[in-house]
């Protein structure tokens, strides 16, 4: 699995990938022109980052077997601004927790089959955690990440995700 951007990132969403990347344990893919359905083919999941205003502002979830995406309007704190170092997961081996992942004007939500299945390579012994933490208003939920107990960034705010075919 891989991490790459859309076209001409800036310097934030070029930060936010690779610190995305060292807590995932991910290659970054510099895309420069290539084609999005070049880099499907040779990867069969990679994540892909796009932009809003200059900032990190979509996180789309590519899965090229099950021919579903996960694409995710967001906004983004990076680790420097979470615990002002970088970090990185060198095992490459992640946990995933579902805390609190409810709304209450539109009832409880299960994420949890779905990025479960996307981030298929688990280990609950690992020090690394990404958690999904539930929101108390405007957001769906939060992204967190973890060493141990230690919040490490970066920290991404869901603010709606939707479930795409891709065909």
């Amino acid at each position: 699995m891989i991490i790459t951007t859309s076209r001409k990132p800036s310097q934030k969403t070029r930060s936010f990938v690779n610190d995305l990347a060292r807590v995932l344990g991910l290659s970054v893919f510099n895309r420069g022109k290539t084609p999005i359905n070049k880099i499907s083919e040779k990867y069969p999941k990679y994540i892909l980052v796009g932009e809003y205003t200059g900032n990190p502002g979509r996180v789309e979830l590519h899965d090229t077997r099950n021919n579903q995406v996960i694409s995710m309007l967001i906004s983004a704190k990076l680790q420097r601004e979470v615990c002002n170092k970088e970090i990185a997961n060198p095992t490459r081996l992640l946990d995933i927790s579902f805390d609190r992942l409810y709304n209450e004007e539109c009832g409880e939500y299960n994420y949890k089959e779905l990025f479960l299945e996307f981030f298929d390579e688990l280990n609950e012994d690992s020090d690394f955690k990404m958690s999904f933490e539930g929101s108390d208003g405007r957001n769906l939920f939060y992204i967190q990440f973890y060493n141990k107990d230690e919040k490490i960034g970066p920290l991404i705010i869901v603010k709606s995700i939707k479930i795409m075919d891709k065909e």
